[in-house]
């Protein structure tokens, strides 16, 4: 069975782009354009990992981690952000079943990524 996977960015085009590009490949996704969005996604059903954009307005993809732990301490989370990596990386690199990317990233190496979390978390 196709794992499933939640991309929550605000950026539209972004976020349809990656659930395009993830369905080519086998995925089912899920999307939300906001952190209140993604939490009734996951409140209403499973998922085997997350794309999270950081930078949204209301609450970022880091406070969206942030508070998934607690309910999901397993679940897989791929940050991905335009913005600065230092900050995000840091945060990845010492929060569980994370991880951290910088845009722009090439389709095979978001790809690549996605499957090597997802078999990480299994």
């Amino acid at each position: 069975m196709a794992a499933t996977i939640l991309v929550v960015d605000d950026d539209d085009p972004v976020r349809v782009m990656l659930a395009r590009l993830l369905r080519t490949h086998g995925y089912t996704v899920l999307q939300a354009a906001h952190a209140n969005e993604a939490r009734a996604v996951l409140a209403s059903q499973p998922v085997d990992l997350v794309v999270s954009d950081i930078v949204m307005p209301g609450e970022s993809g880091i406070e969206l981690r942030r508070a998934m732990l607690e309910q999901f301490p397993e679940l897989p989370f791929i940050l991905i952000s335009g913005y600065s990596a230092e900050g995000p990386a840091e945060f990845a690199a010492r929060t569980p079943h994370t991880v951290f990317v910088q845009k722009p990233f090439a389709a095979e190496q978001f790809l690549a990524l996605v499957e090597a979390t997802l078999a990480a978390g299994r």
